[in-house]
């Protein structure tokens, strides 16, 4: 008695079905690569969006929206390893934007955790200070989520410091990969005589326009949107930074503190208060004729605006808009919608 064969697949046959699949699988990652992408695009734009009701929930609280962060001008002194004030006036108790706007953002036990009459950086502030918030956090970027250990500059030079490693005692903040926006020049570059008040003018010798700090955050800001005469929908608030970039938080600002880039960027170090903003130059101090901190520019400038969602960043605007930026924004818009107060006309399209 004769069985039957059962018919089977030949060799050619097996590799023309795998090799289909793998052109269908090809074809289709692209596609479920490009959803992913915009999936978390939509959930940096969300993260944005709560922020921005965050901030107007405190502005109709507090009479204001918050400063980047806060410090005491006069006070002076060593706290907890730290001396004060730096070269550009950064003192106690430092908090930042972030920390302040904690009750707004749902996080009223974690904001009541801190003892504001310490600065941020004392021990008793360590716990709330490492807490990773995901509101924070852009699910694109690949240069680290978890809370990070400050650097320090121990050159004395405030608008160009080195970087000296870490703090020690060490000082770990929780990481935001988000920050706010100082405008055309960076507060941070100030010379010491003008770093006491930031709402003053600084002459700049052989420089026609003073240096002025025109944006909606600053050290010790108190803007109200009557001060938002450019418009609130025509001003930017927050904007990305990725990690990738280098280290910023929403906890405050630590004298002497320093930001260096990532290896992969030939920038240099900035001083404590890039660790909450950042600006769009041109700065009068800082290469006055070219706007070099487009979102996304590739210098890669720890001050410039960064994400990994392509060629621009997600903004926050006064008015609680989420705008995708591209880099190749024509430069003097980006500068006219960093500024609040500025006076140009610009478009809604950039």
């Amino acid at each position: 008695m004769n069985k039957c064969r059962r018919p089977g697949f030949t060799l050619i046959e097996l590799l023309v079905v795998i090799a289909v699949i793998a052109v269908l699988i090809a074809l289709l990652l692209p596609a479920v690569q490009s959803a992913r992408g915009a999936a978390r695009r939509a959930h940096c734009v969300n993260n944005l969006k709560q922020m921005g009701l965050a901030l107007a929930n405190y502005e109709s609280a507090i009479g204001a929206f918050p400063p980047a962060y806060v410090g005491d001008p006069r006070a002076s002194g060593t706290a907890f390893g730290v001396t004060y004030p730096d070269g550009n006036t950064n003192t106690t108790p430092g908090f930042a934007w972030g920390m302040l706007a904690l009750p707004y953002l749902e996080q009223a036990p974690l904001h009541a955790s801190f003892n504001t009459n310490l600065p941020c950086w004392a021990p008793d502030n360590s716990t709330g200070a490492r807490t990773q918030l995901s509101v924070f956090l852009c699910p694109s970027a690949t240069g680290g989520s978890d809370p990070f250990a400050l650097h320090r500059y121990d050159n004395g030079d405030s608008n160009m410091p080195n970087d000296a490693g870490e703090f020690s005692p060490r000082i770990v903040f929780s990481r935001s990969h988000y920050v706010t926006n100082a405008g055309v020049n960076q507060p941070w570059s100030r010379s010491a005589a003008y770093s006491r008040d930031f709402d003053v003018a600084e002459p700049i010798p052989g420089v026609p326009m003073p240096h002025v700090i025109d944006g909606p955050f600053y050290r010790n800001s108190r803007i109200r949107p009557a001060s938002v005469t450019d418009g609130l929908s025509n001003t930017v608030f927050l904007g990305e930074k990725s990690s990738i970039l280098c280290d910023s938080t929403w906890v405050g600002v630590v004298p002497f503190a320093s930001t260096p880039p990532r290896p992969r960027w030939p920038s240099d170090p900035n001083s404590g208060g890039n660790l909450v903003a950042a600006h769009s130059g041109p700065d009068v101090r800082d290469h006055p004729q070219v706007v070099i901190h487009a979102p996304n520019h590739p210098f890669g400038h720890t001050d410039e605006m960064y994400s990994e969602h392509g060629d621009g960043c997600n903004v926050l605007m006064g008015d609680g808009s989420v705008r995708w930026i591209r880099e190749t924004i024509n430069p003097y818009a980006w500068v006219a919608i960093s500024t609040r107060n500025g006076g140009e006309v610009v478009s809604g399209d950039y």
